[in-house]
């Protein structure tokens, strides 16, 4: 190898030599008393910790390893299972943390650093290109959801993606692809963080109805004039809910929301992560075998 092309691959290699150690020292490790451990960031020098919601198993007798190996106990300001976001908060100020990457985000191409303490292992890290940013929304404020090639081992969940910059990208998830190189954006991160240490949970728009999937058959489509093949049925409505508020009744068969079609229960919990508690949308549904639309002010999930 020319001498050149080594010292270049030298410095690159001392640079995230570098880049990892800047890194760790925003990354700890979150212990709940299981056999597994979990990573977590230091979002605010005031002691505010963030985690995934499934690698904080408990909620109390938790404990936070800083990169100096201090064991801080911490306590759970709240969990959103719905984002898979925990929020913990240790008794300890001028933490150091981790700038985060300014608006717009990451961009698909460039390159990330994954930092993690998994377990025993200690600091890990490996690194990858941005592969996808997915355009996610939530109570009407925008979100993302990074992809990247990296492969982030078990107890990576929690840990931070950051780039060349050591700006924080987001927290990695690998819950939410089975494995794969998944982070939550900082926006999602923002968002849960402020809602959980205001309300200690986060505020969902909720229906108040327990719902199957139907088949609407073609000639039932054509009668309705709607193009969709499936839809959701009411078999309960809870008391006092928006739902009974704005008299949706058993039997009812839902067709869209704030005009989303809806086609199965998964489709409707995702259009109302979208929407805000307190927010009057439409609702097209089919009662009787005709179509009507009803409008329902959204009720609070907390």
């Amino acid at each position: 190898m020319a001498t050149d092309q080594w010292k270049e691959l030298t410095h690159l290699s001392q640079a995230l030599e570098n880049l990892a150690s800047l890194v760790a020292k925003s990354v700890v490790r979150v212990d709940d008393g299981t056999s597994l451990t979990a990573s977590g960031i230091i979002w605010s020098a005031e002691g505010i910790i963030v985690a995934t919601s499934h690698g904080v198993e408990r909620d109390e007798e938790l404990a936070v390893e800083l990169h100096d190996g201090t064991m801080l106990a911490a306590t759970l300001v709240g969990r959103d299972h719905d984002s898979d976001i925990a929020v913990l908060r240790v008794d300890k100020v001028d933490l150091p943390t981790l700038e985060k990457v300014p608006a717009p985000g990451p961009k698909v191409g460039q390159l990330a650093l994954a930092v993690a303490r998994p377990g025993t292992f200690g600091l890990c890290a490996t690194m990858g290109l941005v592969s996808a940013r997915i355009e996610t929304q939530r109570l009407g404020l925008s979100e993302h959801i990074i992809y990247t090639d990296a492969q982030f081992p078990p107890g990576f969940s929690g840990g931070a993606l950051v780039n060349v910059q050591g700006q924080l990208l987001g927290l990695i998830d690998r819950i939410f692809a089975r494995g794969h190189g998944v982070a939550l954006g900082v926006p999602v991160i923002q968002h849960a963080v402020e809602s959980l240490l205001t309300h200690g949970r986060i505020p969902h728009a909720y229906l108040g109805v327990k719902i199957q999937t139907v088949s609407l058959p073609p000639h039932l489509q054509n009668l309705l004039g709607v193009h969709q093949d499936k839809a959701v049925m009411c078999v309960h409505i809870e008391t006092d809910s928006a739902a009974e508020r704005a008299g949706l009744l058993p039997g009812d068969i839902l067709l869209a929301i704030a005009d989303t079609p809806i086609t199965d229960p998964v489709t409707l919990r995702r259009v109302l992560r979208t929407l805000q508690a307190g927010q009057t949308v439409e609702l097209k549904l089919v009662r009787g075998g005709v179509l009507t639309t009803l409008q329902i002010t959204l009720g609070n999930a907390l």
